[in-house]
């Protein structure tokens, strides 16, 4: 595909819409190297004989605007401009998808120069977590206050991905069976999201994902943060996949437990098409939590977080396998809770 295209660098403090020159910012012919160079290398592969030509979709010029705001306004600004835009920040799934052709954008906006949304800052019993925040940011910086995050993070991709993608973008590309999404729904997130003009509104974080590759998210919106109750107990994540590492959780369920308050929560992913809080099986935990210790208690919480889910079969398991992984998850997951009370 010849791609060629123009690269806005919002550096003037005037909102990154309209024509790009008019604005000051730097605008320039762009030739993705990245998608030539997967381009060549797919080309130049060797093939035993008589081996099909690889699929490539149809040749085409296109243009692609990418739009850089350096600022949150001046983000909110563009997104409100072009509704349609693919908007970036670590680019471990936008990337993805544009080198293998999935992805057309005609206009890309790119969030990695907004410094507003970078970092994270303690509000009271929280951490506010900057829209930008990476796993890796997570792992080093918040695993004494957030460690069910952590644990959650720790499972995610190699640690060349973790340095790049962000928590959000988790959140946006709407996986149900995200690491991230247990974790902060166990914790009782909440999801900061922005339109130009309006007030700030809030999402519990385990009901962002509305279904498969679906969010809250609204037309001309963007999440600038997530706010993370600092743990107040014990947490422990168990995650079925299929390899202990680098690789998407068939089911995932994250247990926090609340000493002071005599309870606890949970959430579950993979097995319904949402993060599910298991309002019941949360609800044992305060009504025997004396009795926790017993295993027949962590059997019986099992039963009621698989009771509180929807799997679908799909290649990486049945329906019944994900009822049966989802007990086996919570009950480990509590009893590893328990033992570090």
């Amino acid at each position: 595909m010849a791609q060629r295209g123009r690269v806005v660098d919002g550096e003037s403090p005037v909102t990154p819409v309209g024509d790009p020159a008019a604005r000051g910012g730097r605008v320039g012919a762009h030739r993705s190297r990245t998608l030539q160079a997967v381009t060549s290398a797919v080309d130049s592969a060797p093939r035993r004989p008589g081996q099909a030509q690889p699929a490539r979709a149809p040749a085409k010029d296109s243009s692609l605007t990418v739009i850089r705001p350096r600022t949150l306004a001046d983000a909110l600004a563009a997104r409100a401009a072009h509704r349609d835009a693919t908007v970036v920040a670590g680019g471990t799934g936008v990337l993805v998808e544009l080198n293998r052709g999935a992805l057309r954008p005609d206009t890309l906006i790119d969030l990695s120069a907004c410094a507003e949304l970078r970092g994270a800052r303690p509000e009271g019993d929280t951490v506010v977590l900057g829209a930008l925040s990476t796993y890796t940011d997570v792992l080093e910086r918040h695993g004494a206050t957030l460690p069910g995050l952590a644990q959650a993070a720790r499972t995610v991709a190699s640690r060349q991905i973790r340095n790049r993608a962000t928590l959000v973008g988790a959140l946006v590309l709407g996986d149900p069976s995200g690491d991230a999404l247990a974790a902060l729904g166990a914790a009782g997130a909440t999801v900061q999201v922005a339109r130009a003009g309006e007030p700030v509104r809030s999402v519990d974080a385990h009901a962002f994902v509305t279904a498969p590759g679906a969010c809250a998210l609204g037309p001309g919106e963007l999440v600038v943060s997530i706010t993370v109750p600092v743990a107040d107990g014990p947490v422990a994540y168990a995650k079925a996949g299929a390899r202990n590492a680098m690789a998407r959780a068939v089911a995932g369920v994250m247990v926090a437990l609340h000493p002071a308050a005599r309870g606890g929560s949970a959430c579950a992913v993979g097995v319904a098409p949402t993060a599910i809080r298991p309002e019941r099986a949360e609800a044992f935990l305060a009504d025997e939590w004396d009795r926790l210790a017993d295993p027949d208690a962590a059997r019986r919480f099992g039963a009621l977080v698989a009771g509180a889910t929807d799997p679908s079969p799909d290649a990486r398991g049945s329906r019944a396998y994900r009822l049966h992984v989802s007990s086996v998850l919570a009950r480990r997951a509590l009893t590893r809770a328990v033992a570090a009370l």
